[in-house]
């Protein structure tokens, strides 16, 4: 079966004097001593065997990612709107998914943080501290779950609909690869051949990464390698509703394998 090691990730990026350098700082970073062996060590695998039907199946059958949560109370507590652990939430449902040996429904995601020891380290406890640090500060304690739960519950649906994405564009014969290690040293959500990805789907304010990893675009972090990389932003609004998970129409992914295959 087709798989995507980190060893596969740095053939194909560490390849310039500023990626070796942007690798070599990574691995330093103090903030990264728990994250940089986890993300290392991961191999993307499943995602590679997953059908549209499976994203679907999950879709219709996931709870509700935001369970009652009000937007406006979601939207209202800023330390946790622009909350980033160390474990960015790709990361973590990249995990997630190949430990569990499926793509988990919101559910089995909150069940994996919460009771697995590595879902904990990883998610669980930094967000439970988090609630406590934000409540510490005079925010009701129901308010600061409640906005987590939207936090995280929205960075569920982005990668649902960005699995969705990988998945219907290599049904469409696209070679399509991802790991996390890509996403958390070069900002490249998916690749094929010489062309980076950059996938824009549904709602991207909760987006995963968002507050550090985004402000520098893959063509900058990239812009060395020779022979340079061709980039491509998939803009992929929702369209097609599954229970409470919005897929992007197969209209706008066949655009979007029309020009990657050009």
């Amino acid at each position: 079966m087709t798989k995507t090691t980190s060893d596969d990730v740095l053939q194909r990026f560490r390849v310039s004097p500023h990626t070796r350098e942007i690798y070599a700082n990574w691995v330093k970073d103090p903030r990264r001593v728990e994250v940089a062996p986890v993300v290392m060590a991961h191999r993307a695998q499943l995602i590679y065997g997953l059908s549209t039907a499976d994203v679907e199946a999950v879709c219709r059958r996931t709870e509700h990612a935001l369970g009652h949560v009000r937007r406006l109370d979601g939207e209202s507590v800023a330390p946790i709107v622009d909350w980033h652990p160390d474990f960015a939430f790709t990361h973590v449902f990249h995990v997630c998914m190949e430990r569990m040996r499926h793509l988990p429904a919101y559910q089995d995601f909150r069940s994996y943080a919460y009771n697995d020891s590595l879902g904990l380290r990883m998610l669980g406890d930094p967000a439970r501290a988090k609630v406590r640090e934000v409540s510490g500060t005079g925010v009701p304690e129901k308010l600061a779950r409640d906005a987590m739960r939207w936090r995280v519950g929205n960075a569920y649906y982005s990668f649902l609909r960005e699995v969705y994405t990988v998945v219907q564009l290599r049904s469409m014969g696209l070679d399509l690869r991802v790991h996390p290690l890509a996403d958390a040293l070069f900002r490249v959500d998916a690749w094929v051949d010489s062309k980076v990805v950059s996938l824009r789907v549904g709602n991207k304010k909760f987006r995963q990464g968002d507050a550090s990893g985004r402000k520098m675009p893959p063509e900058r972090l990239l812009a060395d390698v020779q022979p340079p990389f061709e980039f491509a932003t998939l803009e992929l609004p929702p369209a097609t509703e599954f229970g409470s998970v919005h897929l992007p129409s197969l209209d706008h992914l066949s655009e979007a394998a029309a020009r990657l295959s050009g």
